[in-house]
């Protein structure tokens, strides 16, 4: 049956395929605006009349490309291409400031390799077994779970804890708006009909993230490039850098991995928990934020992790793990094939057959991201007064294919200007982010764990996982506290 796998993926046509995918998902993943979700739901109909292992190949390379692409954006030019690579900016971009980019790009890319290759192992290996444990978590662990991220985010607000915990507040008051999850009533809407569907995170994330960085930028249009020109050609990681990494490449990957499986979470928070690992673990944590490789390793390590991670219980149980496998269910669904416990029982051949073309795509991945690491520096250097209208012409049109709504244009563009108001005093913007992504699951978790426990929460502290993870939080917040009286101490 492996043979058999491993034939059907090498035939020509299908490795094509799986190139193609794989490109498209990196161009996908660079522009800022355009992410791997978006990439995989464009090509689902053009798959409909492609031989089913075909074209579920083309769409696990555009599910890798598209996660691994983020990388190049949040390295240049400062703007994540994907919510997975947001921590990446943190370090990736002043290196590149320093003109290290193709380097941070060089690290980012084994970073990818890594993270990709060790969650493939555990997708071969234990994918019943670990889809199993994660279902038994239950609300009460899942609340636990996304508190514990919330409280990594604040912890990573820089020199004020209050401002990125009001930050946070925010984003979960923005969540808020629109209908009940629970009860179906509008609520927050003010009257303004517009807002009975909410606000979806991904326009208010390029807003924040991406236009505001524009407006910033434009700022200083009398610097030419928007970073220097590189001195530096070297993409591979240095041997002793590779060896001083090994440790953050485990940890990484393990807790890529981990939170990839739990649905709903996945990479948007496992690349800030990996990053606050990594800060913490560092004998240098200080340097963090101004050009450290280990920022680099642990953000991009864990977020391709979670890749094979969402994929386990989209295999097994046939759980989406996040935004991209609930894509990639409804392409196997219209090729015919339902997954869940007897997928590999019905059709172990489908499969085999995607465990392969995973590999393949980290192999393409890595390959065409080294090629082409020399020459996005070059490519991306490119006037300010041409890049800039670029991107937020790119950001927009990102935005309107979402939901082809004006309304979310306009949502992207105000939030531009409120995330540059934010930078401009000092109050951070990645709070918010995080709480919209995370936000409506909290509350669900939450009311469903005080529906079964009828109000109480005895619970939170009587089940274990949540125990843990709510003793985690006080310990983040405890050494995150202390860790600013030191700082200030010392200055």
């Amino acid at each position: 049956m492996i043979t058999e796998a491993i034939a059907n993926v090498l035939a020509l046509d299908v490795l094509i395929l799986i190139i193609i995918g794989v490109i498209w998902g990196l161009i996908f993943g660079m522009i800022p605006g355009l992410t791997a979700t978006l990439a995989v739901i464009v090509l689902i109909p053009i798959t409909y009349s492609m031989d089913t292992l075909a074209a579920i190949s083309m769409l696990t390379g555009v599910f890798i490309g598209g996660i691994s692409g983020g990388v190049v954006a949040a390295v240049l030019i400062g703007m994540p291409g994907t919510p997975s690579s947001i921590t990446t900016v943190f370090d990736g971009h002043p290196m590149a400031k320093k003109g290290l980019g193709s380097e941070a790009l060089g690290v980012g890319i084994t970073s990818n390799l890594i993270g990709s290759l060790f969650g493939w192992l555990f997708l071969i290996t234990l994918t019943p077994q670990i889809a199993d444990l994660a279902l038994k978590i239950d609300s009460f662990g899942y609340a636990a779970i996304i508190i514990f991220g919330l409280v990594t985010v604040v912890s990573l607000s820089g020199e004020s804890l209050l401002k990125g915990l009001l930050m946070a507040i925010f984003g979960l008051a923005i969540t808020t708006i629109g209908i009940d999850p629970i009860n179906g009533v509008s609520r927050g809407t003010m009257g303004i009909d517009v807002l009975k569907n909410g606000l979806s995170f991904l326009p208010v994330m390029i807003g924040l993230l991406v236009i505001s960085q524009v407006f910033e930028e434009a700022k200083t249009l009398s610097d030419k490039f928007v970073i220097p020109k590189s001195s530096s050609s070297r993409v591979l990681m240095r041997l002793n850098e590779f060896k001083q990494s090994i440790k953050n490449f485990i940890r990484s990957s393990l807790i890529g991995l981990g939170l990839g499986i739990l649905p709903g979470i996945g990479g948007a928070i496992a690349n800030f928990v990996s990053y606050d690992q990594a800060k913490n673990s560092d004998s240098k944590p200080e340097t963090f934020g101004k050009g450290n490789i280990q920022g680099i390793v642990a953000s991009e390590t864990a977020n391709n992790a979670t890749i094979a991670g969402a994929f386990i219980p989209m295999l097994a149980l046939g759980i989406p793990g996040d935004a991209v496998t609930a894509a990639l269910l409804g392409g196997l669904e219209l090729h015919g094939l339902k997954t869940g416990p007897l997928l590999m029982e019905e059709n172990p051949l489908i499969v085999y057959s995607i465990f392969i073309a995973f590999v393949i795509a980290v192999i393409v991945m890595f390959l065409s991201m080294i090629l082409g690491a020399r020459l996005f520096p070059i490519i991306l250097r490119i006037p300010k007064s041409y890049l800039l209208p670029l991107v937020m012409v790119a950001s927009l049109v990102g935005v309107y294919n979402i939901k082809y709504s004006l309304m979310d244009v306009w949502v992207a563009l105000i939030f531009g200007v409120l995330g540059y108001l934010f930078n401009k005093y000092n109050y951070p913007v990645i709070p918010i982010v995080i709480s919209l992504i995370l936000g409506e699951l909290l509350e669900k978790q939450i009311r469903m764990s005080l529906v079964e426990s009828g109000g109480s929460l005895l619970p939170f502290i009587t089940h274990p996982i949540s125990l843990i993870f709510l003793l985690a939080s006080i310990a983040s917040v405890i050494f995150s506290v202390r860790k600013l009286k030191n700082t200030r101490t010392e200055n």
